[in-house]
């Protein structure tokens, strides 16, 4: 006689067998050398890139879709696509990007500037500013010149008196050619700010007048 345990034992392997699904046996279906198409239960390797369809054996469903490898011109073309779409979305970033500037731009030109004449003032009195800026250094320019050209002839007369240059006069010839140096850089760079500030008051009046004129007129 079969003891409790001993049945109990047995339903539940039974059950186990019963419920344990078996892995579905597979077909490759793909077109032979001869251009027939082919059900194997194996994938020859000289077809393996020319695209394939997997098949359950008992119902013939299809599982999985293999495409065709790619060919050497078309992993060309398909990479050419991506640089073209990642370049159209780098455009569209940087459009994106200088469109929110514009508006930060305008919106600060318009709260700075009431009117074109507020802005024109402001222009001269920066403009003015800097070019009276740059009539001192020209005139301390000439000042420097001046000390240098007489330090450099008290050289001269010493050295025909047979006199030898001393140390204070070469140091002093040396600060004159050096503040001479200084200034004239200091003049080249404040004509650059100069002309640039020009550049940007007249970008800014031209922007000015095109919100001015692309706002609706009052009734």
């Amino acid at each position: 006689m079969v003891s409790i345990r001993l049945a109990a034992t047995l339903m539940f392997s039974s059950n186990m067998i019963i419920t344990t699904p078996v892995a579905a046996a597979e077909l490759y279906r793909f077109i032979d050398d001869n251009g027939t198409p082919t059900l194997s239960k194996t994938l020859p390797a000289e077809v393996s890139q020319q695209g394939y369809d997997i098949l359950d054996e008992k119902s013939m469903r299809l599982i999985q879709r293999v495409p065709p490898a790619l060919t050497m011109s078309q992993v060309v073309e398909q990479q050419q696509e991506q640089e073209r779409q990642q370049q159209a979305k780098h455009a569209a970033q940087l459009a994106a990007e200088n469109q929110r500037k514009q508006a930060i731009y305008d919106h600060n030109l318009k709260t700075k500037y009431q009117s074109e004449l507020g802005l024109l003032n402001a222009r001269d009195q920066d403009l003015q500013q800097r070019e009276n800026r740059l009539m001192m250094l020209k005139e301390k320019r000439r000042d420097l010149y001046q000390r240098l050209q007489q330090t450099q002839q008290q050289a001269a007369e010493n050295e025909l008196s047979g006199i030898s240059l001393s140390e204070n006069l070469k140091n002093r010839l040396q600060a004159a050619q050096q503040e001479l140096n200084n200034n004239r850089q200091s003049i080249e760079q404040l004509q650059a700010e100069t002309n640039d500030l020009a550049q940007l008051y007249e970008q800014g009046l031209q922007r000015f007048r095109q919100l001015q004129n692309a706002e609706p007129t009052a009734r």
